[in-house]
C-alpha cells in the first residue's frame, strides 16, 4: 500500500484529498488538451461492435505501431511500441534496461515520477539540478548511470534543451537515453529521428497531449528493434484496450486535426506569456502547453495558488526546491486564459 500511495501522490495534479468539488472549474493544472480530439475518433468509438468488446484486443497492437511508425519516418512496426499512456512505458523502461541496485539519471526539476519508477524497481534515481535558465550542466553528461530519462519539453519548466545537447548525451552516455517528448508537438523541433542515428535512444511520445486523448491513456516508444524486442518481453499480455487502440488510430489518421488545436495552443501560449509578464512574473520560454510562472513578489506563489482555488481556477503549486515561488499554468481556451488574467491582476493587483 505504501508504493500505491507513493505513485498516486506523483500522478499529475493529483493531491489526496484536496480535490476541489465545485462546478464550472477552469482546470488548469494537469496540461490537457483544451480542445476536444477529432471528429474521427468519435466516430471510430461508435463503431466497435459489440463482438469486438467481448474479445481480447490484438495484444501487439499492431494497427496502430504501423501508422506510427509511418508517420514518424519508420519502415515497420518493429521500431514502434505502445502501451498504456507514456507512464507504462517508462515502466518497462526501467524494469526492461535497468537491475535492482542501478542507478536511473535524470533532471532536476524534473517529471516526478521517473524517481519513484527507480525506486518501485529497487534502483536510485540521481537528479542533477538544471542551471538557471533550465539547461543541462556538463555535471548532467558525466554522471553514471544505467538509464537517463531526458525529457524534452521539460515539466515543470516547459523548456527545451538544444538538440545539439541530446545529442552528445546519447554519443556519451554509456547507457539507454529515454528522451521523453510528451509536450514536443507544442514545440519548434523533436528528436524522433534520434533512434535511426543512436543506437542507445528511445523517444517517447503519448496522445494525451497534443490528440487530446488523455482519458484513453495511449504512450508510444520509437527505438531500434532490438530495443523493441526486450519491450516485447516485459509488457502486460493486453495492454491496451480495443477502444484506446482504434482511438489513438483514428487520431493519428487525423494528423492536420492535431495541427490545427496545436497551432491555437501556441498562440494563446504567446498571449499568455505576454500577458503574464505584464503582470510582473518571470516565466521561462515554454515549448510546451503550459507556462511556469516565477513570482517574487506579494502575496507569495502559495496564496496566488490558494485564491485561484477560490475562484476555481485551479493551476498547479510545487512546494518544493527551486519551484515554490511558481506556479505551472496550462494553456487553456481563449475564453479560459481571459478569466486566469483578470483573476490574477486582481490578486496580485495589477
Amino acid at each position: 500500500m505504501k508504493y500505491g500511495r507513493e505513485i498516486l501522490k506523483n500522478v499529475e495534479g493529483y493531491v489526496p484529498g484536496e480535490q476541489p468539488r465545485m462546478p464550472n472549474i477552469i482546470k488548469l493544472n494537469t496540461n490537457e488538451n483544451p480542445y476536444p480530439p477529432s471528429p474521427k475518433v468519435m466516430e471510430a468509438l461508435r463503431g466497435l461492435s459489440a463482438d469486438t468488446l467481448r474479445k481480447y484486443p490484438d495484444p501487439m497492437s499492431l494497427e496502430l505501431r504501423k501508422a506510427c511508425a509511418s508517420r514518424y519516418g519508420y519502415d515497420s512496426a518493429d521500431w514502434v511500441m505502445v502501451g498504456n499512456g507514456m507512464d507504462e512505458l517508462l515502466a518497462m523502461a526501467v524494469r526492461t534496461f535497468t537491475d535492482p541496485g542501478d542507478t536511473v539519471l535524470t533532471t532536476y526539476p524534473t517529471y516526478v515520477l521517473y524517481e519513484t519508477l527507480a525506486q518501485l524497481h529497487g534502483a536510485s534515481a540521481f537528479l542533477v539540478d538544471l542551471d538557471d535558465a533550465f539547461q543541462l550542466t556538463d555535471a548532467f553528461y558525466s554522471t553514471p548511470a544505467r538509464l537517463c530519462f531526458l525529457p524534452r519539453p521539460n515539466s515543470p519548466t516547459g523548456v527545451c534543451v538544444p538538440r545539439e545537447a541530446v545529442e552528445r548525451l546519447c554519443r556519451e552516455f554509456d547507457g539507454i537515453v529515454v528522451i521523453d517528448e510528451a509536450y514536443v508537438d507544442f514545440a519548434d523541433d523533436d528528436c524522433m529521428g534520434f533512434p535511426k542515428r543512436f543506437e542507445n535512444a528511445i523517444v517517447m511520445r503519448t496522445f494525451s497531449k497534443s490528440f487530446g486523448l488523455a482519458g484513453m491513456r495511449v504512450g508510444v516508444a520509437v527505438a531500434r528493434p532490438e530495443i523493441i524486442a526486450e519491450f516485447v518481453k516485459t509488457k502486460d499480455s493486453y495492454n491496451l484496450n480495443v477502444a484506446s487502440q482504434a482511438a489513438a488510430l483514428a487520431a493519428m489518421t487525423d494528423y492536420t486535426y492535431m495541427l490545427n488545436s496545436r497551432a491555437k495552443i501556441r498562440k494563446t501560449r504567446a498571449r499568455l506569456m505576454a500577458a503574464l509578464t505584464e503582470l510582473g512574473f518571470s516565466v521561462p520560454p515554454s515549448q510546451s502547453n503550459f507556462l511556469l510562472a516565477q513570482w517574487n513578489g506579494q502575496p507569495n506563489a502559495k496564496t496566488i495558488f490558494e485564491r485561484l482555488r477560490e475562484r476555481a481556477i485551479i493551476v498547479r503549486y510545487f512546494p518544493v526546491r527551486r519551484l515554490d515561488n511558481a506556479l505551472r499554468i496550462t494553456v487553456g481556451t481563449e475564453e479560459e486564459t481571459d478569466a486566469l488574467l483578470r483573476a490574477l491582476g486582481e490578486i496580485v493587483g495589477k
